[in-house]
């Protein structure tokens, strides 16, 4: 099941949330729809929420979807959350992705509760 990317115009966050099975080509779309979004509002930062899903990705997976984010990101130089659940194998997996996404340049972090990523984004350096 997919749902719609919502902005909070406010605090300057796209903010989308999946459920379901997460398999590469649908992380690819989802990459895709986001980067329409940040066309529409340059500047914002990025929450994804991912605790409602299941995935298991391979490092290469991992790799493309991290790849296709520095073909799109067009300047995005803000931070982007990725909220998942706290099991060892999701962090595993979001720790490699979080070394992919710094490799490509992004300022990434990865959390398990809301308020934290939300803390996080919207800090005043």
């Amino acid at each position: 099941m997919t749902n719609a990317i919502t902005i909070d115009d406010d605090k300057k966050i796209i903010h989308k949330t999946e459920t379901g099975v997460m398999h590469t080509e649908r992380s690819l779309a989802w990459v895709r729809e986001l980067s329409l979004a940040l066309k529409f509002h340059p500047g914002y930062h990025i929450l994804m929420d991912l605790r409602d899903t299941e995935t298991r990705p391979e490092m290469l997976d991992l790799m493309a979807i991290a790849s296709e984010c520095a073909t799109l990101r067009s300047g995005f130089n803000n931070k982007i959350a990725l909220l998942i659940p706290n099991t060892e194998e999701r962090v595993k997996f979001a720790t490699l992705f979080k070394a992919c996404m710094e490799a490509q340049g992004f300022r990434f972090d990865q959390f398990f509760d809301h308020t934290t990523a939300m803390e996080w984004l919207t800090e005043v350096p």
